[in-house]
């Protein structure tokens, strides 16, 4: 445990004390939430004309409502991306976790590691770790810029959903961490790594219910979005902000939790196979 606590709070220093770093990891979400969340607006895209009778316009904007809160479970588009956007910057944070083992193999400091009387998963899990509190705090600070650009909450949203909401992000970062950091345990360049990254996050993205529902998916692409990690958490995420009356998705929490178990067994079988001094 020493070990584990000495590693991932050396990460975590190496991270804040980049600030240019930190500033352009906010900038980006801010783009998307701020630009594109806030221009494309369906509910005023579709608004009826002004100057059709008033039984009409209010017959004819009560249906596009109910189509707009059918399709997207609320008539706040804004709402409905920022929602699926925050799965999606955690995957972008996660995604990068591995560049530390990379950079500490190329400059030596991974075989100080390797020689040192401490257990290979330990190196492994104290980046697991670091990325886990990285995109906590990543994520506040996107929560903070949702709530400044006007996202909605469902009646009853409280603390205890915040809570909620922190503890599936903290999952699913989980589940990324360990999967992409395995993934460079094996890399040794990280121009490779970074093509790898820039290769599974927007597919991962697009083939999920981050900008638009599953239901409105062809048919093979709504196969590959009901297995990917980020459809499951955009729906707890939209239960507890949109939905907040209604009850917890224990399917989709329960396929989080079992991805994260495997993937860290996963982790810890290869760290011990493949991290090894050179």
């Amino acid at each position: 445990m020493n070990a584990l606590i000495s590693l991932t709070e050396r990460e975590i220093k190496k991270w804040y004390r980049r600030k240019v770093a930190i500033v352009f990891t906010f900038i980006t979400p801010l783009f998307w939430l701020a630009l594109f969340g806030k221009s494309f607006n369906l509910y005023t895209l579709f608004r009826t004309p002004s100057n059709l009778p008033p039984e009409i316009v209010q017959i004819v904007q009560k249906t596009i409502d109910s189509i707009i809160l059918g399709a997207f479970g609320t008539k706040d588009y804004f709402t409905f991306i920022a929602t699926g956007m925050f799965t999606v910057f955690i995957l972008f944070s996660s995604m990068f976790s591995g560049m530390s083992l990379i950079f500490d193999r190329r400059l030596g400091f991974l075989n100080r590691l390797l020689v040192a009387p401490i257990r290979r998963e330990t190196i492994f899990f104290s980046r697991v770790l670091a990325s886990v509190v990285r995109s906590i705090l990543q994520f506040t600070g996107l929560f903070i810029m949702a709530l400044a650009l006007g996202i909605n909450f469902g009646e009853g949203f409280g603390a205890i959903h915040v809570i909620l909401l922190y503890l599936n992000l903290a999952l699913v970062s989980l589940v990324f961490s360990n999967i992409f950091i395995s993934m460079m345990i094996r890399v040794s360049e990280h121009d490779t790594a970074i093509s790898l990254a820039n290769l599974l996050n927007l597919p991962l993205m697009f083939a999920s219910n981050s900008l638009f529902p599953k239901d409105q998916m062809p048919d093979w692409l709504r196969i590959i979005a009901e297995i990917n990690p980020i459809t499951h958490s955009n729906k707890i995420v939209r239960t507890l902000i949109i939905d907040a009356s209604l009850q917890l998705p224990l399917d989709s929490l329960s396929y989080l939790l079992i991805l994260a178990i495997l993937s860290t067994f996963m982790g810890f079988a290869l760290s011990r196979k493949y991290l090894k001094h050179i």
